[in-house]
C-alpha cells in the first residue's frame, strides 16, 4: 500500500513549479500566436489554427511539457519526495485549466489534457530525483 505523507510537500518549490509552469507556458504560445501574425496572418486566422485539431495537439505538448518543467523544479527545489512535488504541481495547473477553461474545445482535448496532466508533472519530479540521487547538479 502506497502512504501518502502530504507533510513533504514543499510549498515554495510547489508554488514555484507551478508559475513556471504556468508562465512558461503562457509564454511560448503568445510568442508563437505572435510570430505568425508577425508573418502576415491575421489574428482571426491565427487562433482559427490554434483551435484546429494540430494546433490543439501543439498546444497540448506545449502545456504538458510545461507542466514536466514545473515539476522538475519543484522537485529540484524540495530536494525530497520530488514525484509527489511534481504531481502537487500538476494539480495546480489542473484547477488553473479548469478556471480558464475555453468554451467549444473538443472532448478529446479536455479528456487527453486532464488525464495526462498529473503524469507529466510526476514524470518531471521523477527526473528530479534522478538527478539528485545520481549526484549531478
Amino acid at each position: 500500500m502506497i502512504k501518502l505523507d502530504l507533510s513533504r510537500i514543499k510549498l515554495k518549490a510547489v508554488i514555484a513549479g507551478a508559475l513556471l509552469d504556468n508562465a512558461t507556458t503562457l509564454f511560448i504560445m503568445t510568442f508563437l500566436a505572435a510570430a505568425l501574425v508577425s508573418t502576415g496572418v491575421s489574428e482571426d486566422e491565427v487562433m482559427s489554427r490554434m483551435k484546429s485539431a494540430n494546433g490543439l495537439l501543439l498546444g497540448l505538448i506545449i502545456g504538458l511539457g510545461c507542466t514536466a518543467l514545473g515539476g522538475y523544479v519543484a522537485g529540484r527545489m524540495a530536494k525530497q519526495a520530488e514525484v509527489l512535488q511534481g504531481a502537487v504541481v500538476a494539480v495546480i495547473g489542473m484547477a488553473i485549466a479548469l478556471v480558464f477553461r475555453e468554451s467549444g474545445v473538443p472532448a478529446w482535448f479536455d479528456i487527453l489534457g486532464f488525464a495526462a496532466m498529473i503524469p507529466a508533472g510526476m514524470g518531471g519530479g521523477h527526473l528530479a530525483r534522478l538527478r539528485r540521487r545520481s549526484g549531478t547538479t
